[in-house]
């Protein structure tokens, strides 16, 4: 596993790179729309609720996950020599359920790589996870869905409605 310096960690570069490439892959997920479905929208307006979910989900894209991994030593070791670029590899991967490969990087730390990709659902990336780490490469993958601004946003209206209440209180 490859570490970083523990100064570079205290001045939080590493957060911020990783900030950085999930902002970059979440600005290539947004797409401007074409002036007509603006217009369509607009006199579809009185359309039932229905038909308004309906459209909203063919507009939508695939959601995003963040994968992060770290090599054997084994793989390492196998790695260095015959280097190999795995970006390649990944992308065959998720194209296998219908996904898209945004980014590949390596990195210094707690984690040799990360990933950003989309499929199309979480049992399709889920496919994928289990797929490459059933293969024996790496000491560990975690993989976590990204929400939009807007999806979050979304999320915290709703969570104004859930009524939770503290454990022990009444």
């Amino acid at each position: 596993m490859i570490r970083i310096p523990h100064i570079l960690l205290s001045q939080g570069r590493l957060a911020i790179i990783l900030c950085v490439l999930i902002s970059a892959a979440a600005c290539q997920q947004e797409k401007p729309q074409p002036q007509e479905k603006i217009t369509q929208k607009h006199e579809q307006s009185q359309d039932t609720s229905f038909q308004q979910q309906s459209q909203r989900k063919e507009n939508q894209t695939m959601t995003l996950y963040l994968t992060r991994f770290s090599y054997t030593p084994e793989t390492w070791a196998k790695l260095m020599k015959n280097p190999e670029d795995r970006r390649e590899a990944a992308r065959k991967y998720i194209e296998s359920v219908g996904g898209k490969l945004h980014g590949f990087w390596y990195a210094f730390g707690e984690y040799d790589g990360y990933n950003i990709w989309e499929a199309p659902d979480n049992i399709s990336m889920a496919a994928v996870a289990l797929a490459i780490s059933g293969g024996g490469a790496l000491s560990k993958i975690e993989t976590t869905p990204l929400l939009t601004v807007e999806e979050t946003l979304e999320a915290l209206r709703r969570a104004q409605k859930v009524g939770y209440r503290s454990p022990g209180t009444k």
